[in-house]
């Protein structure tokens, strides 16, 4: 379901597997939402490349995205990252999109999620 307006705005699918949705209790607060991280061609791309697919795997992506090939987007948004999920969240609805098309983008492109990983500060990774 994609409601394009309005506060609890939620978008499933322009950015499948992640999730972009407004907040129902706080309007005007946004979060991109990875839950789906159990894929197991995706968990072989992280392994391959001595990661773990998990939520603070997910973060080290998304700032390796930042880094090195979204710079614009730096500090527009946090990371709040679980074992089991991993979150993007800020005010700047249109960071967080750019941020979910590159990440969309690598979870189901291996040549482009494995470049991000090894591109990316493995401090970052857990």
């Amino acid at each position: 379901m994609v409601t394009l307006y309005g506060p609890g705005m939620t978008d499933r699918e322009t950015y499948a597997p992640l999730m972009f949705f407004e907040s129902d209790h706080t309007p005007g607060s946004y979060s991109l939402l990875l839950s789906d991280l159990a894929d197991p061609r995706v968990m072989a791309v992280f392994e391959r490349n001595g990661q773990c697919s998990h939520g603070y795997g997910w973060e080290g992506v998304a700032r390796s995205v930042v880094r090195n090939r979204a710079p614009e987007l730096a500090d527009r948004f946090r990371y709040d990252p679980e074992g089991s999920m991993f979150v993007a969240y800020g005010t700047d609805p249109d960071a967080l999109r750019a941020l979910g098309a590159i990440l969309r983008d690598a979870f189901h492109d291996d040549d482009l999620l494995a470049d991000l990983i090894r591109t990316g500060d493995p401090n970052e990774f857990d």
